[in-house]
Order: structure tokens, then sequence, then C-alpha cells
């Protein structure tokens, strides 16, 4: 019989969503204990009567799969695309 994976104790997510939140300070990140997923969400507000908001969402199964996908679109940013 397999090993039954055990989710990780909550102090352990605080830690994890701490180091995004400080890494990423642009993006709200949220973990939702319930599923277990990961959220990192950003507002950009583009005009000054805030008429017009862009915002991007990213979710992970992982807060690490999550800092990957953040990395990645931190460095698709930097480049222009």
């Amino acid at each position: 019989m397999g090993k039954v994976q055990q989710p990780p104790p909550a102090d352990a997510d605080a830690a994890q969503k701490a180091a995004l939140t400080e890494e990423f300070s642009d993006w709200s990140i949220i973990h939702t204990t319930d599923t277990g997923r990961w959220w990192a969400t950003r507002a950009t507000f583009v005009s000054e009567d805030l008429s017009r908001v862009e915002g991007a969402t990213f979710d992970a199964d992982t807060a690490e799969e999550l800092r990957a996908k953040l990395r990645e679109a931190a460095g698709a940013k930097a480049s222009g695309r």
C-alpha cells in the first residue's frame, strides 16, 4: 500500500506565503486551506480616474510552482514580451 502524503503544517504554509510576499511585493499572495491551492493576483491602475484597470492572476498547486510562474512573468515583463 502506498504512503499517504500529508499536507504541510500550517506554519510551513505561512512561511512560504511570507517568502512569496517578500519576493513579489507587487502581488497579493493567497493560499486556500480548503483546496491547498496557491494564487497570486495583481491589479494595476492605468488611468488616473481608475476607469481602466489591468490585472493578472496565476494559480498553482504548490508555492514553488507559483514562484516559478511569477518569476517567468517578471522575466517576460523585463524583456518586453
